[in-house]
């Protein structure tokens, strides 16, 4: 997303006219979630200043990740806050409309209490692009495999939001071994009784610039409905 990511973060990226990052945030607290804690670095400080007094009834925390280890060491980041407490976590990359991504996943949690995973169908061609599903039996899982070159185990892609529960955080300190980038599914792995709950919104990839053009068009399209004679008239 070079160049305008050199000054300005990829989760304030705009839909429309609202950055991804609120987008995500306010479909979490319509999920009913009311603390956050935002993990940034020292290039995101406008992501600070942009939430500032936004919620008055949210408590946003922030956290600094000082070297860029993984995703599992950014989860260590929020070690406090998380507590003896279920999370969600959230990696801000992809937007889903006309489904609440964070609802779907917490009702699912509160049913089964269990760690359980967001996936998305998908084609298997594209399969070695992202972490895919294992399957064990109905929405039980056996985990996940990141991008796996050929033989996918399924067409499940996870889109990578969880409700996990705190003994993962025990899980990512065993992979500390200061070698490499520690992936918060290695961690994820390890915990028993997984779950995976299958997405059908319209689901937006941001971290490509076809994927922010689609969100665009379609947040436009249903904002807008007279954008749609434009469109036509543009590709005819």
């Amino acid at each position: 997303m070079m160049p305008y990511t050199k000054s300005q973060p990829k989760e304030m990226l705009p839909v429309r006219t609202t950055p991804l990052l609120q987008l995500i945030i306010e479909q979490a607290i319509e999920a009913g979630i009311k603390e956050f804690f935002i993990i940034i670095s020292d290039s995101k400080e406008c992501i600070v200043n942009h939430f500032k007094d936004m919620y008055p009834d949210i408590k946003i925390s922030y956290g600094k990740q000082v070297k860029m280890e993984g995703t599992g060491p950014a989860t260590m980041i929020a070690k406090d806050f998380i507590g003896k407490d279920p999370f969600l976590l959230i990696f801000p990359d992809e937007l889903m409309l006309e489904q609440n991504p964070y609802k779907v996943l917490i009702d699912d949690f509160n049913k089964y209490h269990t760690t359980v995973l967001s996936s998305y169908q998908i084609p298997l061609e594209v399969a070695y692009r992202y972490g895919i599903i294992i399957p064990k039996k109905g929405n039980e899982i056996k985990g996940i495999i990141e991008k796996p070159k050929d033989n996918p185990p399924s067409n499940f892609a996870s889109l990578g939001t969880y409700v996990l529960v705190p003994e993962v955080l025990n899980y990512i300190r065993e992979h500390s071994d200061g070698e490499g980038e520690i992936c918060i599914v290695d961690a994820i792995n390890k915990l028993p009784n997984l779950r995976h709950v299958e997405l059908t919104g319209k689901r937006f990839d941001l971290g490509n610039p076809l994927g922010l053009a689609q969100a665009m068009t379609y947040a436009t399209l249903k904002a807008n409905p007279e954008f749609k004679t434009w469109l036509q008239d543009l590709i005819k």
